[in-house]
């Protein structure tokens, strides 16, 4: 699998970049299997949390997706926790992943997040 693995600070209240927009990746065939994992630095609360959105093509596959903590010792990969979507493409023609990610807290938050893409 190839791989886009970024590492986002994100301000209190600000939602991130599109996390392959300049990507080689922003664009892919149908049938491509895409899985990200993502991690926060600090844990949310009931009341404000990081959130994460992935849609392809305006077909939502994660709306306001709460954001796992990052946990020390624990690996961060495509198969284990911290995986949160893990899909193939349909669309006939290319496909276009946009996944962002939302601080809802009053701190700036670093996300880590690796976009796994291939067979």
């Amino acid at each position: 699998m190839t791989l886009v693995k970024k590492r986002l600070s994100i301000a209190a209240g600000a939602t991130s970049d599109q996390v392959l927009a300049g990507t080689t990746y922003e664009y892919v065939d149908p049938g491509t299997r895409i899985v990200v994992a993502a991690a926060v630095d600090t844990a949310g609360s009931a009341t404000a949390d990081t959130t994460m959105d992935f849609n392809v093509n305006n077909a939502e596959f994660s709306k306001n997706a709460s954001v796992s903590a990052l946990v020390t010792g624990e690996p961060f990969g495509w198969n284990g926790n911290y995986a949160m979507n893990d899909m193939v493409t349909t669309g006939q023609v290319r496909n276009r992943p946009v996944i962002t990610f939302t601080n809802g807290t009053s701190a700036t938050r670093t996300v880590d997040v690796a976009v796994f893409i291939g067979g």
